[in-house]
């Protein structure tokens, strides 16, 4: 499959990492005006970069994916529509709905997903939206793609988008975040940070794994690390008193999903 990536970030870096590891009989090809930097994102030999498409007029690619800034998508090129227009269109982009891009490209095979950072350590969720119209080949490739960075489903309808934007999308923040706090809390009790932070690392990617392994909900997870009296049914005591854990969450989750709808419509 010959792949062309428009934008090679972090996220367009990663994905095309994952696609080279993964998968056989691909040819990556990305532009991006940092060359120099595109390169160091991705190591890999056999990826032809380029830092516009001028040169590549003519060619056809199986897909196109849009890893590019938002607010950059409106100004494509004549020549950088016409290549993307040939193949299977695969938007990363936050915000812009197929209607849009459906618009200014002038095709409708277009699917719009929304992958989330840990795609850097091939550990990401994905999602996607696509049209019924869309062939069952062109879902299947993408799917392929996806796959290659972490787990992916797909979604029956676009505005579940800006939902997931607030769990997945966000959610490493969330997680980031209480780590750091935890971290912070660690310390206070006299452990020092070298200590500290390896203890909050190793017990996130601990207790993340099994709730991946394990076949029993998160909740009956919890139970089971809780013992009657216990430390955790202490600590759990705090966390889960009227205004905390939960309705934190559900705070900053709606928060998160309010402004992901403001900024689809901007």
């Amino acid at each position: 499959m010959n792949i062309l990536f428009l934008g090679g970030g972090n996220m367009g870096a990663a994905i095309a990492s994952g696609v080279l590891t993964k998968l056989t009989d691909m040819k990556i090809t990305v532009v991006d005006p940092d060359v120099e930097r595109a390169q160091s994102l991705l190591p890999v030999r056999d990826v032809t970069f380029l830092p516009d498409v001028s040169s590549l007029k003519g060619s056809q690619f199986d897909m196109s994916v849009i890893a590019i800034k938002p607010q950059q998508f409106s100004s494509l090129s004549t020549n950088a529509v016409d290549l993307i227009s040939k193949g299977v269109a695969v938007s990363i982009m936050a915000g812009v709905d197929v209607d849009t891009m459906t618009q200014k490209l002038g095709s409708s095979r277009i699917i719009r997903t929304m992958p989330n950072l840990p795609a850097l350590v091939g550990q990401a969720m994905t999602v996607a939206f696509a049209e019924e119209t869309i062939a069952s080949d062109d879902r299947s490739k993408v799917e392929a793609v996806f796959n290659c960075v972490g787990d992916f489903a797909w979604l029956s309808d676009e505005d579940q988008i800006d939902a997931v934007t607030a769990v997945a999308g966000s959610g490493p923040g969330y997680v980031f975040a209480f780590a750091h706090h935890m971290l912070m809390a660690a310390m206070a009790l006299g452990l020092n940070e070298e200590l500290a932070d390896r203890l909050v690392r190793q017990t996130l990617l601990g207790a993340s794994t099994l709730l991946k392994s394990d076949q029993r909900s998160s909740l009956a997870l919890k139970e089971a690390v809780t013992s009657k009296a216990g430390t955790t049914e202490a600590g759990l005591a705090i966390f889960e008193a009227e205004g905390g854990l939960a309705d934190l969450c559900q705070r900053a989750v709606d928060a998160a999903h309010n402004r992901a709808v403001e900024l689809s419509k901007v």
